[in-house]
């Protein structure tokens, strides 16, 4: 299980299994989502050395990959990417600590949609599968 599901499972968005990887959609807190993806330990991209800002497995997501972390009941691991990179806007409709008018907002930032989430996800799946 990833630890922050079992920590916050409140801010679980959606979840589901695509192409046989187990996905979650949550939100951060600061009006971001943020997605996750679930690799068996046999997978490539379990052995991959995660550098705190790099993952190199050739992996196309929005924002490129920003979490790696062992699976707390099994060998496997959760690949993730979050939405609150420059371009991205926080979700108003989401939870955060702050108050609207807190809330970053710039010029042509786009709300990253849960459609959008949950597509990236699955891509992210897909590219998983392709990889073994």
């Amino acid at each position: 299980m990833l630890p922050v599901l079992q920590n916050r499972p409140d801010d679980i968005l959606a979840s589901g299994t695509h192409r046989g990887f187990d996905w979650v959609v949550m939100h951060n807190g600061m009006g971001f989502r943020c997605g996750y993806v679930r690799v068996p330990a046999d997978h490539p991209w379990a052995a991959i050395e995660w550098h705190g800002s790099s993952f190199d497995a050739g992996v196309r997501v929005h924002g490129g990959v920003t979490f790696v972390e062992s699976d707390t009941y099994t060998d496997g691991r959760w690949i993730g990417f979050d939405c609150g990179h420059y371009g991205d806007a926080p979700d108003p409709n989401l939870p955060h600590r702050w108050t609207a008018s807190d809330m970053p907002m710039f010029s042509g930032d786009a709300v990253r949609t849960q459609g959008y989430v949950e597509y990236e996800c699955r891509s992210l799946c897909e590219q998983a599968a392709e990889a073994v």
